[in-house]
């Protein structure tokens, strides 16, 4: 799985429902599982399943890519980064 497949995963949100859309935005705070559950009065049991739903639905095998399309979708960002390559004559002086 490509390590930008969170950026793929940004136009599948729509598909998440109301309640697998509050963990996702939550998600980025970098929260643990039982902090979610008790920030939405839930069991922690609760969230790992909506969050299995989540990564079904949005394609991501990671926690890691689901934190990265969370934070990106919260702050509004929908470009696939840049991948810059330094010129070896750059430092050249």
């Amino acid at each position: 799985m490509s390590t930008e497949a969170w950026a793929d995963a940004l136009p599948r949100v729509g598909q998440l429902t109301s309640r697998e859309r509050e963990v996702f935005v939550l998600l980025s705070h970098g929260s643990s599982n039982q902090e979610l559950a008790d920030a939405l009065f839930v069991s922690e049991r609760t969230i790992r399943a909506h969050l299995s739903s989540i990564s079904a639905k949005l394609r991501l095998g990671s926690r890691l890519q689901l934190c990265l399309a969370s934070h990106a979708h919260n702050h509004g960002c929908r470009v696939r980064p840049m991948h810059i390559v330094a010129d070896d004559n750059s430092l050249a002086a």
